[in-house]
């Protein structure tokens, strides 16, 4: 009889042991494949003044690389923010609950980035003519002179609200 020894003892897994062994096996593939889904993100200015965001640095090298949260766990729970804002805390330090300046530097950053890019756009719309514009589904299309128009007022007020300074 194949698989039994002189003994009488199987040498062989059973059913049990490969359902176990295979399903081991999976879930170690799994973690393995799950841990190399971290994504490069990569950020730059072209030659037009345009932010592109990229998976691939650009031929110059010259690119910033972005940080991606790829984690799928949910996130953590934050405190209860206090019902008086601006009083004095329970050591006697006031609290404060507006910005920080790095934040407002980001944001300030993140102004002017959109405020270039609606000057890009106000002059790419107006100065078009008839030629081709991809989609965001990454397709080409020519805009209708009503398209053109709709998209030089989007510009304007992206301009009107990111143009401040």
């Amino acid at each position: 009889m194949a698989g039994i020894t002189k003994s009488g003892i199987q040498n062989y897994p059973n059913k049990d042991d490969a359902m176990f062994i295979r399903t081991v096996v999976f879930m170690l593939f799994t973690v393995l494949w799950l841990g190399s889904a971290e994504a490069r993100m990569y950020r730059w200015v072209d030659e037009n003044g345009v932010t592109v965001y990229s998976q691939s640095p650009p031929a110059t090298g010259q690119a910033e690389e972005v940080k991606v949260h790829t984690s799928t766990a949910a996130p953590a729970p934050q405190a209860p923010k206090p019902e008086n804002p601006g009083t004095e805390s329970d050591n006697g330090a006031a609290t404060d609950d507006g910005p920080s300046k790095e934040e407002i530097a980001e944001s300030s950053r993140i102004k002017a980035e959109n405020c270039q890019a609606a000057r890009h756009n106000l002059d790419l719309y107006t100065n078009l003519g008839n030629k081709l514009v991809k989609t965001p589904d990454g397709l080409y299309k020519r805009l209708s002179e009503e398209e053109r128009q709709e998209k030089i007022r989007e510009s304007q007020r992206l301009m009107d609200e990111y143009c401040t300074e």
